[in-house]
Protein backbone atom coordinates (compact mmCIF):
# COMPACT_ATOMS: atom_id res chain seq x y z
CA UNK A 1 0.00 0.00 0.00
CA UNK A 2 1.51 3.16 -0.93
CA UNK A 3 1.84 5.56 2.34
CA UNK A 4 -0.23 8.96 1.40
CA UNK A 5 2.00 12.13 1.13
CA UNK A 6 0.97 15.03 2.84
CA UNK A 7 -0.22 18.03 1.18
CA UNK A 8 1.07 20.70 2.47
CA UNK A 9 3.84 22.18 4.37
CA UNK A 10 2.32 22.21 7.86
CA UNK A 11 0.76 18.66 7.29
CA UNK A 12 4.38 17.31 6.61
CA UNK A 13 5.88 18.58 9.43
CA UNK A 14 3.31 17.54 12.07
CA UNK A 15 3.50 14.21 10.22
CA UNK A 16 7.33 14.29 10.38
CA UNK A 17 6.89 15.43 14.38
CA UNK A 18 4.61 12.25 14.95
CA UNK A 19 7.30 10.03 13.06
CA UNK A 20 9.92 11.87 15.09
CA UNK A 21 8.74 10.63 18.58
CA UNK A 22 7.14 7.24 17.28
CA UNK A 23 9.31 3.73 17.82
CA UNK A 24 12.32 3.72 16.83
CA UNK A 25 12.61 7.16 17.90
CA UNK A 26 15.47 7.73 15.63
CA UNK A 27 16.03 11.43 15.50
CA UNK A 28 15.55 12.43 19.01
CA UNK A 29 17.88 9.34 20.05
CA UNK A 30 20.79 11.00 17.88
CA UNK A 31 20.28 14.67 18.55
CA UNK A 32 20.69 13.40 22.51
CA UNK A 33 23.53 11.39 22.42
CA UNK A 34 25.54 13.52 20.18
CA UNK A 35 24.65 16.18 22.66
CA UNK A 36 26.25 14.51 25.36
CA UNK A 37 29.14 13.20 23.36
CA UNK A 38 30.24 16.86 22.34
CA UNK A 39 29.71 18.04 26.07
CA UNK A 40 31.45 14.75 27.73
CA UNK A 41 34.88 15.68 24.85
CA UNK A 42 34.17 19.26 25.60
CA UNK A 43 34.23 19.30 29.76
CA UNK A 44 36.12 16.18 30.12
CA UNK A 45 39.36 15.36 27.59
CA UNK A 46 42.35 16.66 28.81
CA UNK A 47 42.90 20.29 27.27
CA UNK A 48 45.62 19.17 24.37
CA UNK A 49 42.85 16.58 22.89
CA UNK A 50 40.48 19.14 23.36
CA UNK A 51 42.45 22.19 21.15
CA UNK A 52 43.04 19.03 18.80
CA UNK A 53 39.03 18.80 18.91
CA UNK A 54 37.80 21.74 19.06
CA UNK A 55 39.18 24.68 17.16
CA UNK A 56 37.16 27.52 19.00
CA UNK A 57 37.05 28.04 22.83
CA UNK A 58 34.89 29.73 25.02
CA UNK A 59 31.64 30.24 27.29
CA UNK A 60 29.52 30.86 24.22
CA UNK A 61 31.54 28.96 21.92
CA UNK A 62 30.23 26.14 23.56
CA UNK A 63 26.30 26.05 22.49
CA UNK A 64 27.57 26.98 19.03
CA UNK A 65 29.82 23.80 18.66
CA UNK A 66 27.08 22.19 20.53
CA UNK A 67 24.62 22.48 17.64
CA UNK A 68 26.44 21.51 15.19
CA UNK A 69 27.37 18.96 16.52
CA UNK A 70 23.81 17.82 17.41
CA UNK A 71 22.99 18.43 13.81
CA UNK A 72 25.68 16.12 12.24
CA UNK A 73 24.59 12.93 12.09
CA UNK A 74 22.30 10.37 9.75
CA UNK A 75 19.11 12.47 10.05
CA UNK A 76 20.58 15.86 8.50
CA UNK A 77 21.93 13.25 5.44
CA UNK A 78 20.22 9.72 5.14
CA UNK A 79 16.78 11.47 4.47
CA UNK A 80 15.76 9.32 1.65
CA UNK A 81 17.10 5.85 2.66
CA UNK A 82 15.78 6.58 6.32
CA UNK A 83 12.12 6.92 5.20
CA UNK A 84 12.17 4.50 2.41
CA UNK A 85 7.98 4.28 1.42
CA UNK A 86 7.27 8.01 1.99
CA UNK A 87 10.58 8.87 -0.44
CA UNK A 88 9.86 6.32 -2.88
CA UNK A 89 6.08 7.69 -2.75
CA UNK A 90 6.91 11.29 -3.43
CA UNK A 91 10.02 10.28 -6.27
CA UNK A 92 7.80 11.67 -9.02
CA UNK A 93 5.84 14.07 -6.95
CA UNK A 94 8.81 17.24 -6.76
CA UNK A 95 6.79 19.58 -4.63
CA UNK A 96 5.53 16.12 -2.37
CA UNK A 97 9.34 15.50 -2.30
CA UNK A 98 10.40 18.71 -1.40
CA UNK A 99 7.97 19.27 1.73
CA UNK A 100 8.66 15.59 2.92
CA UNK A 101 12.87 17.16 2.92
CA UNK A 102 11.61 20.71 4.57
CA UNK A 103 9.45 18.80 7.40
CA UNK A 104 12.40 16.48 8.21
CA UNK A 105 14.80 19.50 8.46
CA UNK A 106 12.48 21.81 10.38
CA UNK A 107 12.05 18.64 12.75
CA UNK A 108 16.03 18.26 13.13
CA UNK A 109 16.26 21.98 13.75
CA UNK A 110 13.67 21.98 16.16
CA UNK A 111 15.34 19.45 18.09
CA UNK A 112 18.37 20.81 18.77
CA UNK A 113 18.52 24.64 17.82
CA UNK A 114 16.26 25.63 20.87
CA UNK A 115 18.12 23.81 23.10
CA UNK A 116 21.15 24.91 22.15
CA UNK A 117 19.78 28.37 22.11
CA UNK A 118 18.76 28.32 25.92
CA UNK A 119 22.01 27.37 26.54
CA UNK A 120 23.40 30.24 25.07
CA UNK A 121 20.95 32.91 27.15
CA UNK A 122 21.99 31.02 30.15
CA UNK A 123 25.76 31.68 29.47
CA UNK A 124 24.57 35.54 28.81
CA UNK A 125 22.84 35.85 31.75
CA UNK A 126 26.00 34.38 34.00
CA UNK A 127 29.01 36.26 32.11
CA UNK A 128 26.48 39.25 31.63
CA UNK A 129 27.59 39.29 28.13
CA UNK A 130 23.75 40.43 26.53
CA UNK A 131 24.98 41.83 23.04
CA UNK A 132 27.26 38.82 22.04
CA UNK A 133 24.73 36.29 24.06
CA UNK A 134 22.08 38.11 21.69
CA UNK A 135 24.13 37.42 18.17
CA UNK A 136 25.34 33.68 19.63
CA UNK A 137 21.61 33.14 19.89
CA UNK A 138 20.74 34.25 16.32
CA UNK A 139 23.96 32.02 14.91
CA UNK A 140 22.58 29.10 16.38
CA UNK A 141 19.11 29.91 15.20
CA UNK A 142 20.17 30.59 11.65
CA UNK A 143 23.50 29.76 11.14
CA UNK A 144 23.56 25.46 10.56
CA UNK A 145 20.50 25.18 8.91
CA UNK A 146 22.06 26.24 5.90
CA UNK A 147 24.12 22.82 5.96
CA UNK A 148 20.74 20.88 5.63
CA UNK A 149 20.26 21.76 2.15
CA UNK A 150 23.52 20.51 1.13
CA UNK A 151 24.13 17.83 3.44
CA UNK A 152 21.63 15.84 1.89
CA UNK A 153 22.96 15.60 -1.30
CA UNK A 154 25.00 12.73 0.85
CA UNK A 155 21.34 9.90 1.36
CA UNK A 156 20.26 10.76 -1.68
CA UNK A 157 23.66 9.96 -3.88
CA UNK A 158 24.24 7.06 -1.23
CA UNK A 159 21.06 6.12 0.52
CA UNK A 160 21.53 3.55 3.26
CA UNK A 161 18.69 1.28 5.18
CA UNK A 162 18.08 1.89 9.08
CA UNK A 163 18.85 -1.68 9.87
CA UNK A 164 19.18 -2.83 13.35
CA UNK A 165 23.25 -3.64 13.82
CA UNK A 166 22.24 -6.89 14.76
CA UNK A 167 20.35 -7.40 11.95
CA UNK A 168 23.00 -5.64 9.55
CA UNK A 169 25.65 -8.07 11.44
CA UNK A 170 23.65 -11.16 10.59
CA UNK A 171 23.13 -10.79 7.35
CA UNK A 172 26.53 -9.23 7.27
CA UNK A 173 27.22 -10.46 3.46
CA UNK A 174 28.23 -8.97 0.80
CA UNK A 175 30.65 -7.33 4.14
CA UNK A 176 31.63 -4.41 1.84
CA UNK A 177 28.03 -3.34 1.20
CA UNK A 178 26.45 -4.00 4.38
CA UNK A 179 29.03 -3.19 6.44
CA UNK A 180 32.47 -1.14 5.03
CA UNK A 181 29.54 1.19 2.73
CA UNK A 182 27.14 1.31 6.38
CA UNK A 183 29.85 2.46 8.32
CA UNK A 184 31.41 4.94 6.01
CA UNK A 185 27.99 6.92 5.89
CA UNK A 186 26.75 6.57 8.74
CA UNK A 187 29.90 8.59 10.29
CA UNK A 188 30.83 10.52 7.54
CA UNK A 189 28.17 13.54 8.58
CA UNK A 190 30.71 14.27 11.64
CA UNK A 191 32.85 15.37 9.19
CA UNK A 192 30.18 16.49 6.44
CA UNK A 193 28.48 18.39 8.27
CA UNK A 194 30.62 20.76 10.20
CA UNK A 195 32.96 21.00 7.23
CA UNK A 196 29.69 22.58 5.45
CA UNK A 197 28.89 24.95 7.79
CA UNK A 198 32.55 26.43 8.43
CA UNK A 199 32.28 27.28 4.84
CA UNK A 200 28.89 28.91 5.08
CA UNK A 201 30.65 30.90 7.59
CA UNK A 202 34.25 31.59 6.47
CA UNK A 203 33.44 34.27 3.70
CA UNK A 204 31.97 36.62 6.84
CA UNK A 205 35.38 35.50 9.00
CA UNK A 206 37.65 35.71 6.22
CA UNK A 207 36.27 39.52 5.44
CA UNK A 208 36.85 40.40 9.12
CA UNK A 209 40.63 38.97 9.19
CA UNK A 210 40.91 41.30 5.52
CA UNK A 211 40.04 44.04 7.28
CA UNK A 212 41.33 43.63 10.72
CA UNK A 213 44.56 41.24 10.17
CA UNK A 214 44.04 40.37 13.75
CA UNK A 215 43.26 36.82 14.94
CA UNK A 216 44.84 37.60 18.36
CA UNK A 217 41.72 39.53 20.22
CA UNK A 218 38.14 39.41 20.38
CA UNK A 219 36.25 40.23 17.76
CA UNK A 220 33.99 43.28 17.87
CA UNK A 221 30.37 43.55 18.32
CA UNK A 222 29.45 45.27 15.71
CA UNK A 223 31.98 43.45 13.51
CA UNK A 224 30.04 40.23 14.34
CA UNK A 225 27.30 41.35 13.74
CA UNK A 226 27.97 42.03 10.44
CA UNK A 227 30.11 38.97 9.89
CA UNK A 228 26.61 37.24 10.86
CA UNK A 229 24.42 38.87 8.77
CA UNK A 230 26.34 38.12 5.72
CA UNK A 231 26.44 34.58 6.65
CA UNK A 232 22.86 34.64 7.22
CA UNK A 233 22.54 35.38 4.01
CA UNK A 234 24.65 32.50 2.46
CA UNK A 235 23.01 30.48 4.81
CA UNK A 236 19.45 30.86 3.50
CA UNK A 237 20.68 30.70 -0.15
CA UNK A 238 22.92 27.19 0.60
CA UNK A 239 19.75 26.10 1.97
CA UNK A 240 17.19 26.54 -0.55
CA UNK A 241 19.56 25.92 -3.67
CA UNK A 242 20.71 22.87 -1.85
CA UNK A 243 17.60 21.70 -1.83
CA UNK A 244 16.82 22.96 -5.66
CA UNK A 245 19.91 20.94 -6.90
CA UNK A 246 19.17 18.33 -4.27
CA UNK A 247 15.69 17.37 -6.05
CA UNK A 248 17.73 17.49 -9.50
CA UNK A 249 19.81 14.99 -8.10
CA UNK A 250 16.68 12.92 -7.36
CA UNK A 251 15.20 13.37 -10.73
CA UNK A 252 18.77 12.14 -12.52
CA UNK A 253 18.73 8.63 -10.04
CA UNK A 254 15.25 8.23 -10.35
CA UNK A 255 15.47 4.93 -11.43
CA UNK A 256 18.48 3.76 -8.88
CA UNK A 257 16.45 5.51 -6.24
CA UNK A 258 13.59 3.35 -7.38
CA UNK A 259 15.09 0.10 -7.64
CA UNK A 260 16.97 0.46 -3.59
CA UNK A 261 14.17 1.99 -1.43
CA UNK A 262 11.54 -0.70 -1.74
CA UNK A 263 14.53 -3.16 -1.01
CA UNK A 264 16.09 -3.15 2.37
CA UNK A 265 18.46 -6.23 1.84
CA UNK A 266 20.02 -3.63 0.05
CA UNK A 267 21.37 -2.39 2.65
Amino acid sequence: MTPSLPPSYRAAFRTELRRAFSPPYEAPIVVVVNGLLMTGAWFLLPLPLQDMLFRVHGELAFPMVLVAWMFSDVPATNVLGSDAERSLAALDDPDALRRLLYAKNAVLWLLAAPACALIAIGIGFAYAHWITTAITVVAILVVPVGSLGIAGWLGICFPYHPIPVATRWEHRRPYRRMIVRWLTLATLPYVLVPVITAAIAAPAFLGWLWLSGDTQHRIPDSDLAIGLAVTAALSAAAYFLGHRIGLRLVHRRRERLAAFLPQPDLG
